[in-house]
């Protein structure tokens, strides 16, 4: 799990733009459990919970170890300010490392992964020996030396695969949903999706904003302390 969970962080640097429209904001920050302005926006947000992130998505995002926020953006006057799930930063308990919002594309090829085909060697691949082979500059050598003659690296390599069609359908739904990414003087609102950042399942949750008016810290709590 600390693999999977490590690589997966290294991947969230590379997030990108959300596609969604959203949902429809609450009629204000302060209609949200955790709220706070600075500058000229305001911030909203609510942590959602496993039982009803699978309501509105048909998966289990907890199982694969996803958190989902409701965040509403509210701009304070009518200068349009931008808007954007990498905004957002979250971290939880005592630990003071901080994980980036996944864009639904990441999220949908962890819980619906696709499956990969790895093709058979080359039937004219021949091993001598049973000595373990060595792959070098196009070439396969056993460690005492012997060569194997072919001229290409024999190694199989996954064949690319297609999204599959729950990968395909969980996405889109994860995209219509999500906090827009745009350029707004109107409150807008969607959910934003995290990887968690600890296996304390109820350690409280801080939601970080980093906007251009300033930064925002919102302290919710998790499952089961509501």
């Amino acid at each position: 799990m600390k693999l999977r969970f490590g690589s997966l962080c290294l991947l969230l640097t590379l997030t990108g733009a959300f596609a969604g429209d959203g949902i429809p904001p609450r009629g204000s920050a302060e209609d949200y459990p955790a709220h706070q302005a600075a500058g000229k926006v305001a911030i909203g947000a609510a942590y959602v919970a496993p039982a009803q992130v699978k309501k509105l998505f048909g998966e289990d995002l907890d199982k694969r170890r996803y958190v989902v926020f409701e965040v509403g953006v509210f701009p304070l006057d009518a200068t349009p300010i931008d808007v954007s799930p990498d905004d957002f930063k979250l971290r939880q308990g005592k630990d003071a490392s901080m994980t980036r919002a996944a864009t639904p594309h990441m999220v949908a090829a962890e819980v619906q992964p696709q499956k990969t085909t790895v093709p058979k060697l080359p039937e004219n691949v021949h091993v001598y020996n049973d000595d373990a082979i060595i792959y070098a500059r196009g070439h396969v050598y056993t460690e005492s030396g012997t060569e194997v003659g072919i001229g290409k690296d024999p190694r199989p390599q996954p064949a690319p695969q297609p999204r599959s069609a729950g990968q395909a359908n969980l996405e889109q739904q994860l995209e219509e949903k999500s906090l827009p990414d745009a350029k707004t003087a109107k409150p807008v609102a969607g959910y934003v999706f995290f990887p968690k950042p600890s296996s304390d399942k109820r350690a409280d949750f801080e939601l970080l904003y980093f906007g251009m008016d300033g930064q925002i810290s919102l302290k919710l709590p998790a499952a089961g302390k509501h």
